[in-house]
């Protein structure tokens, strides 16, 4: 991008960036789906999923923040997009990239991992592209959602990693949404998730699909019933039948409530 196309280009608000999965679900012709978002991801579907709940039947979220970014976060957020549009790609954005992503000390759980990720970021990231994510990041409004009130209407399982940086955000985000709809599940011995427990992560996302009615459950007289629906023509029934809910830890060495 030149300069003078810089400097009157305004980066989307997280607001737009949730605007925008219409057109893409009118382009694939899609009614609704189930989302999956990590981070600031996460915060998009979320408010996507506020503002069109017809659209969204369930939510896997990781590291979801639901509040407007705090001063420290907002300056070290600050700090980096100016860093990255003067110098480009710093050892020190890069030791922040993984604090991020990984937490403290990614090299003493998984050393290869943490290599990849390093040489990653060093090579392959816009910098200048990811000081205008940050700086739309860091001005995000609150999702101004209340357990009692105004929540998130669809199921969501809301899930962080035990030795990530964003535990107390999903905390807070699991505080204001319903209980009878939402599950928090914390996964030990990880940070970034989907990287260092992929199988326990795809395990608690069967789940919480199964409890949804989107998969068939495990025992064999339950499969039966839920092929019968399917012959009949009636596949979609099993979503409004009685919820199977995740109320005990089903995953070693994860936390669920």
């Amino acid at each position: 991008m030149s300069a003078d196309r810089r400097k009157f280009y305004v980066y989307p608000t997280m607001e737009e960036l949730s605007n925008q999965i219409n057109y893409v679900m009118v382009h694939f012709g899609i009614k609704s789906f189930i989302g999956f978002g990590v981070g600031l991801g996460a915060n998009i579907l979320a408010r996507f999923a506020l503002t069109n709940p017809e659209k969204v039947d369930a939510l896997a979220l990781i590291n979801c923040s639901s509040t407007q970014a705090g001063w420290i976060e907002w300056a070290s957020h600050k700090m980096n997009s100016r860093a990255l549009r003067s110098r480009g790609m710093t050892p020190a954005i890069v030791d922040y990239l993984m604090w991020y992503h990984f937490g403290r000390c990614p090299e003493e759980r998984n050393p290869d991992l943490a290599q990849l990720y390093r040489a990653y970021f060093r090579r392959h990231v816009n910098a200048g592209n990811l000081a205008l994510l940050l700086e739309s990041y860091a001005r995000r409004s609150d999702l101004g959602i209340a357990r009692d009130s105004a929540s998130i209407r669809a199921p969501v399982l809301n899930l962080t990693a035990a030795l990530s940086p964003h535990v107390d955000q999903t905390v807070a985000f699991n505080a204001r949404l319903h209980p009878a709809t939402s599950t928090w599940m914390k996964i030990s011995d990880s940070a970034m998730v989907l990287e260092e427990q992929p199988g326990k992560i795809s395990e608690a996302f069967r789940l919480f699909l199964q409890g949804e009615g989107y998969v068939a459950p495990l025992s064999p007289t339950k499969i039966v019933a839920f092929r019968r629906l399917s012959d009949a023509g009636r596949r979609r029934a099993c979503r409004h039948s009685p919820v199977i809910r995740i109320t005990e830890n089903p995953i070693s060495e994860a936390v669920v409530c």
